[in-house]
């Protein structure tokens, strides 16, 4: 009798859910991207979305259990955000009467403060303390975000990609009842926005096609790392076509001009993401053909809607007013230069500038150049920070990049690399003639792509809370001081001894 031996075939992959410590940072991205859309003039979601934050930092700076399977904060994480809130804490600190007045542009305040009585008050750098506070506020939920997503393993990270597409796909339909002005409604969450264009969740069309390309990129970043096993993986490639039609034409009808422009840079990582796939799997000329044609179909089909007419006019549109405000924010550069006049007071200060002839219906709110108005805002402090800045992210992002490249590395890890730099990139770009990071929104979106080039965390079944972090950090220090007292008793007592002998 021949027994043969079975052998079991291994089982398939159960699809894991995210620990409670991702669901709270899904929230928090979730949140973010739903309600940090409004901008100055919508602030109530503002001040909801900082609530939801500071709920969801609660369990994860007190609770083991919340903690489960995410590392320690990266510190470059420490670093960047201590870099980033440095500047606007330095600008909030009271100066003595013979600094503050000495400072450019500050005659009329002195003048003011004098004729109220009141010559030797302290005032600090910033000309408008209340906004630079308020802006500090808004800069230090971000910094929260990047500190948290930096602790998270590859497999979390991808959760937070389907968060951002799943909220990104919600906020194309939004648009489109927007547009359609479904029920009769406006369908917008604030009062104040970009109109006859597709917004979603955002209150300006600018940052509504930012947000549109970032999540078209994580979309391709979740699914990328499934490619590349080899197979044919027809529906996840039909998924890909079908997010890059459905994400840019949303991106289309929102009617930004950048954006549109941005959406070639865009097909440009979505194509670093799926090229290794790709070049194993090339497809037959006919193939190549047939693709070909039927995105030039959907192309001709969107060009005979009335709504793509009045988009595509918009690039023939010659009146626009960034030059004039340019041309005011120049002047009050030349006031306030080199120490800047505080960061959030740019409003004020362009009123104050604007030319006569330069004067129309609207109020001059921002720069629409962001690198222009954080110059204003900061002065030569802000640059060196600046370029800090830029400069860590590069080495992250280069060392990331480096390290995915690596043969045992997860494929996971490269499509969250270039998902990372890939938003980025976006927001750097569109920051030339807009004010992307001025939105909650994006600069949450922002400071958590700078959390994906950290180094992460290696799955564990266990985690420790934030507090305990920082008593076993504490428990360090004191046990190096109690060595150090040691061994200065040591050396007395050496000492003590050489002299009696």
């Amino acid at each position: 009798m021949v027994t043969a031996e079975l052998t079991r075939k291994p089982a398939p992959r159960r699809f894991a859910a995210p620990l409670p410590g991702d669901a709270l940072i899904m929230a928090m991205v979730g949140a973010s991207m739903v309600l940090g859309g409004g901008g100055i003039y919508n602030p109530q979601t503002e001040i909801m979305l900082e609530l939801v934050v500071v709920a969801c930092m609660i369990p994860l700076c007190i609770s083991s259990s919340f903690n489960r399977g995410l590392g320690p904060i990266s510190p470059m994480a420490w670093l960047l955000a201590g870099i980033v809130l440095w500047l606007p804490l330095a600008q909030l600190i009271p100066l003595p009467p013979a600094l503050w007045q000495a400072l450019p542009g500050r005659d009329i305040e002195v003048k003011s403060i004098a004729l109220a009585g009141n010559p030797d008050r302290w005032m600090p750098l910033s000309m408008a303390p209340a906004r630079t506070f308020t802006a500090l506020l808004s800069m230090i939920f971000p910094a929260l975000l990047m500190l948290q997503v930096s602790r998270l393993p590859i497999r979390s990270r991808r959760w937070l990609c389907a968060t951002i597409a799943a909220v990104g796909a919600l906020s194309i339909v939004l648009g489109m009842l927007q547009i359609s002005r479904t029920g009769g409604s406006t369908w917008s969450l604030y009062s104040y926005v970009s109109t006859n264009s597709l917004i979603g969740f955002q209150a300006n069309r600018n940052h509504e096609a930012d947000l549109l390309h970032i999540a078209l990129l994580a979309f391709c970043a979740l699914i990328a790392p499934r490619l590349m096993d080899g197979r044919r993986h027809l529906a996840s490639w039909f998924a890909v076509a079908g997010a890059i039609v459905i994400f840019l034409t949303g991106v289309l009808m929102t009617g930004s001009r950048t954006g549109i422009a941005l959406s070639a840079l865009t097909l440009a990582l979505i194509l670093a993401l799926v090229w290794p796939a790709l070049r194993k799997n090339l497809p037959s000329a006919p193939r190549l053909l047939a693709g070909s044609l039927a995105l030039a179909a959907v192309a001709f089909g969107l060009l005979q809607l009335n709504s793509v007419h009045r988009v595509m006019l918009r690039f023939w549109f010659t009146d626009d007013a960034r030059s004039d405000l340019w041309i005011d924010a120049a002047n009050v550069l030349h006031q306030v230069w080199p120490l800047g006049a505080g960061i959030g007071t740019i409003a004020p200060l362009l009123a104050a500038a604007e030319r006569l002839d330069a004067l129309g219906p609207t109020f001059p709110n921002r720069v629409h150049n962001d690198w222009f108005e954080w110059m204003i805002e900061a002065g030569v402090p802000g640059i060196a920070v600046l370029v800090l800045v830029l400069l860590i992210l590069a080495i992250l992002a280069y060392r990331a990049f480096r390290l995915s490249a690596a043969p045992d590395s997860a494929p996971a890890r490269r499509s969250q690399t270039i998902f990372a730099i890939g938003a980025l990139l976006i927001v750097a770009l569109h920051s030339i003639v807009d004010y992307p990071l001025r939105s909650m929104a994006l600069a949450m979106l922002a400071s958590m792509a700078a959390g994906f080039l950290m180094m992460p965390a290696r799955s564990r079944p266990g985690g420790g809370s934030m507090m305990l972090w920082i008593k076993t950090e504490c428990g360090n220090i004191a046990s190096c001081a109690g060595n150090f007292d040691r061994l200065s008793d040591a050396r007395g007592t050496i000492l003590r001894e050489r002299k009696s002998q």
